[in-house]
């Protein structure tokens, strides 16, 4: 083959996750904050219940964020992947009945406020109680294993026993009710890799402007408030205006600090991958405390 005729049919720059998104035939929705309470849904055949893919300006390139909008007393799809995910529950409440490589059967009761996780490979089926349904959020590594694997069928169709990690991830907490949360807490959930970082604001309150290396996802939970992101102290800073189920994206080697703007407390979960059991990243290390990784992109500011 000719050189010529080999740049012709050559493809570069390729990215099998937003290849993929598109064939799924749900919305893609794009912004630099999204109000998931009001994004469109639309029947999403893979899951089985109403959903929309959500990208975030500033997004880091390892996690993807699936809504979905499960109608009253309906339940989701059977599905099992080899993706970790971890869910807020934004309205409703629910069960998550999940059947183990072992054939053991668990159920995760959930609601408006809880955040959980499935095991990995285990079969899945979300169900909503009550009469206004439930709207969750998925944040999880699709993106990232996508673009690794570029094989559909290995992450969602995969006969491959996990008893070991599924044993591991029974044995931590598979969901966790943020409202009873004070300050700030790194919640582990189960053997998950991905990290969900509380933090609950008093009035007034802001946090110490922090970078690392990766982004990460930023959800609004209660109250309301701003975060304010800069390159350097010196560089032009920008403003974020946030809220209850607003998600926004905390691009990495940016300084981001956050504020309480209202008269109530105000709280946030911050998604992405590396958690305290698995931090993955030197960063991630670091912001889980420890003192001896290099390099590791961390910094802080004292004030923005």
């Amino acid at each position: 083959m000719s050189e010529a005729a080999h740049d012709l049919t050559t493809k570069y720059l390729v990215d099998p996750y937003l290849n993929w998104a598109q064939t799924e035939g749900v919305p893609i929705v794009e912004g630099a904050t999204l109000d998931l309470l009001s994004v469109e849904t639309k029947p999403w055949a893979r899951f089985g219940v109403n959903g929309a893919i959500c990208h975030v300006e500033g997004r880091c390139d390892f996690l993807s964020t699936f809504l979905f909008a499960l109608a009253p007393g309906q339940s989701s799809a059977p599905t099992k992947h080899l993706y970790e995910d971890c869910f807020y529950v934004l309205e409703g409440a629910g069960v998550s009945k999940i059947v183990l490589s072992d054939g053991s059967q668990r159920e995760i009761p959930w609601a408006e406020g809880s955040v959980f996780t499935t095991p990995i490979n285990a079969a899945c089926v979300h169900k909503a109680d009550g009469a206004c349904g439930a709207r969750l959020v998925s944040f999880n590594d699709f993106r990232y294993l996508m673009g690794l694997y570029r094989n559909e069928n290995f992450l969602f169709d995969n006969p491959s026993p996990m008893s070991a990690r599924q044993a591991k991830a029974m044995e931590g907490a598979l969901c966790i009710d943020l409202a009873a949360l004070k300050g700030e807490a790194a919640l582990q959930l189960g053997d998950s890799v991905l990290g969900a970082d509380f933090a609950c604001l008093a009035p007034g309150a802001r946090t110490q402007a922090t970078r690392q290396m990766q982004g990460a996802h930023m959800l609004g939970v209660t109250g309301e408030g701003t975060t304010v992101s800069i390159v350097s102290e010196d560089a032009e800073r920008v403003t974020t205006h946030w809220r209850k189920g607003c998600l926004t994206g905390l691009a990495g080697m940016a300084f981001h600090q956050h504020r309480n703007d209202s008269h109530a407390p105000a709280a946030f979960l911050r998604v992405e991958l590396g958690s305290k059991a698995s931090p993955l990243f030197r960063s991630r290390r670091a912001a889980y405390g420890d003192r001896e990784v290099y390099a590791s992109g961390s910094a802080a500011l004292t004030t923005i």
